[in-house]
């Protein structure tokens, strides 16, 4: 699965992409921002994917220019309920404080929010990491609980809340770079012909909003 939005590329995290991910996480400039410190071995990133390679769990890598630059989820999905929770980091430096991880986040909701109805979605933040902090409170979401002991707080974002405090965001990304939506899907993919069932059933609406294009191969 790819989505392509707003110059940005995500694409579903395939298992041979995971080594790179586990070396990007236990980098010292990631894995201080995360609760769990200690160093990922291969043996437990394997365990990480088979967790989570299912219809519940999105991790994406974020494509910047071709190239891969980070890594965004929306995990822990309960389609019933209409939830989720989610998560990013950037992991080339030269893009931290761009409008790269902006977009990445704005594709990715706005797909999740307008295209399959996703009503709330979760995130867990550091206390000690302001910037982070911040960047979620400029989407909308907000502060619910302190979590971890202590050590973070839980945010809650709304879907309408969310297309409310980013209106401004958004429209100028419209402006920038279209309304245009690529959602690229394999056959060959379980959890990919599960989302091409689930787009079967979803309101022709949704597409519109997006100006969704659906490729299947």
């Amino acid at each position: 699965m790819k989505i392509t939005r707003y110059g940005i590329t995500l694409e579903r995290t395939r298992e041979e992409q995971i080594e790179m991910l586990r070396q990007w996480r236990n980098d010292s400039k990631i894995s201080r921002f995360m609760f769990y410190k200690g160093q990922i071995t291969s043996e437990m990133q394997q365990e990480w994917f088979a967790s989570v390679n299912n219809e519940q769990n999105f991790f994406f890598i974020i494509h910047y220019k071709d190239a891969p630059v980070g890594l965004i989820n929306i995990s822990s999905i309960d389609w019933e309920n209409k939830t989720a929770y989610s998560g990013l980091f950037i992991y080339e430096d030269k893009l931290l404080g761009t409008d790269v991880p902006v977009m990445a986040s704005l594709a990715m909701l706005d797909v999740f929010f307008l295209l399959f109805d996703i009503q709330l979605v979760y995130a867990k933040v550091k206390g000690d990491n302001p910037v982070a902090h911040r960047y979620n409170s400029s989407l909308g979401f907000a502060r619910t609980k302190k979590i971890e002991m202590g050590l973070g707080d839980e945010y809650m974002l709304q879907k309408e809340i969310y297309l409310l405090e980013t209106k401004e965001l958004r429209n100028a990304a419209l402006r920038l770079k279209g309304n245009h939506t690529v959602l690229q899907l394999s056959q060959n993919n379980v959890v990919d012909k599960w989302i091409l069932n689930r787009l079967n059933q979803t309101p022709k609406e949704n597409y519109r909003s997006l100006e969704l294009e659906v490729k299947v191969s």
